[in-house]
């Protein structure tokens, strides 16, 4: 008896698959998995981004919504 409780004690705490080590992985795995997430989602803005690169017009588009640049004879409202 003394021998399984030694040897469970070991498994669990000081062999290369213990349970804290385990929980440490698991928490980095998710850890990891946002950081792919956030990173997607950065690809798929900056794309966006690029679509608005190869035309004059939807540049000047892109710059007054998001930048609110304007012309020098109008007058800009923002409204939230």
């Amino acid at each position: 008896m003394i021998t399984v409780v030694i040897f469970m004690t070991w498994v669990m705490f000081f062999d290369d698959i213990s349970i804290p080590k385990w929980v440490s992985q698991k928490r980095n795995t998710k850890n990891i998995l946002e950081q792919i997430e956030t990173l997607e989602n950065k690809t798929k803005e900056l794309e966006e981004r690029l679509k608005y690169k190869n035309n004059r017009d939807t540049i000047e588009k892109f710059a007054r919504e998001n930048y609110y640049m304007k012309r020098n004879n109008e007058v800009i409202y923002i409204f939230d």
